[in-house]
């Protein structure tokens, strides 16, 4: 009976962490792109991995070319939680996000940022990921952890 305890827990753990990101909406304005997923990593070094990956496909599927380029922009990608609600906006709302290009009524979301990427200097791109900050000093430069 261990064994089976020990097998399930197992199979549990990898479920978690071998499922695949699924994106369920995206937003660009201007050079801002807004991902908002599901399924999303776990751990900041794999969160950085994932955008590694996959920011290719996401600039081409998703109409963002100004990813990669040495423009400055940002990207931030965020839990899905409950979608695009009706949420009344007020300046005092900091946990909220409201997109103008998004019809009225279904516009906002609730800030809950995984990721959140900036490319700056032309060639510089930082990673926020809770309360960790990296950083990648030039195109293929390797992404390194800013101390505290």
């Amino acid at each position: 009976v261990p064994a089976t305890v020990i097998l399930v827990a197992a199979l549990i753990i990898l479920y978690f962490f071998l499922r695949p990101v699924k994106i369920v909406s995206t937003v660009r304005e201007w050079n801002e792109g807004y991902f908002f997923v599901d399924n999303f990593p776990m751990t900041a070094k794999a969160r950085i991995a994932w955008w590694e990956e996959n920011k290719e496909v996401l600039k081409k599927k998703y109409n963002m070319p100004f990813i990669g380029s040495d423009k400055q922009w940002t990207v931030l990608i965020g839990e899905a939680g409950d979608g695009f609600q009706f949420l009344q906006h007020r300046a005092s709302d900091n946990d909220l996000i409201c997109f103008d290009s998004l019809k009225p009524g279904a516009n906002c979301a609730e800030k809950k940022w995984l990721l959140w990427i900036s490319h700056y200097n032309q060639t510089d791109t930082s990673f926020l990921t809770g309360d960790s900050k990296y950083i990648q000093r030039g195109d293929n430069a390797k992404i390194k952890r800013v101390a505290d």
